[in-house]
């Protein structure tokens, strides 16, 4: 573990937050989940452990999406902040996956691979040659690298 710190919050600045060490992972995610709560066409995301994580100001607002599985926003503003949620890793336990767009510094958060590839907007896609997985990168196979051309 690092001491890397980075900060971030909600646009109109009531929730804040601070994670340590490195992002457990960095994705962009196509769920239909993930953009539903965002309104965005693909989601990018930053993973860190519960233990890497403090929150300051205002109480951030939960929705639970699915079982054990939450997204949280700010009350005032709106802005989504987490998906949230119990890690298939023991060793990690609770997990925050930040929108990265939310963090201070964003441009440090380089993705790795694509999740839910398969529930993309099928007129969207990342002009990249990262991993595209069906679900997690633990949980599937690589389906590809790059973007579907087929289409």
């Amino acid at each position: 573990m690092t001491d890397n710190k980075l900060a971030g919050g909600c646009m109109g600045g009531a929730v804040r937050y601070e994670t340590t060490g490195e992002a457990l992972d960095v994705i962009h995610c196509h769920c239909a989940s993930c953009r539903k709560h965002n309104g965005a066409p693909v989601v990018t995301l930053a993973g860190f452990a519960d233990a890497n994580v403090t929150f300051s100001g205002d109480d951030r607002k939960l929705y639970e999406s699915s079982p054990g599985v939450g997204r949280a926003f700010c009350g005032k503003c709106g802005t989504p902040l987490t998906w949230e949620g119990n890690a298939d890793d023991a060793e990690i336990g609770y997990l925050f996956e930040f929108h990265i767009s939310t963090f201070d510094t964003p441009d440090v958060l380089v993705p790795t691979m694509h999740s839910f590839y398969p529930e993309r907007i099928a007129w969207f896609d990342i002009a990249d040659d990262l991993p595209r997985y069906e679900e997690f990168s633990g949980a599937s196979p690589i389906l590809r690298h790059g973007p579907d051309t087929s289409t």
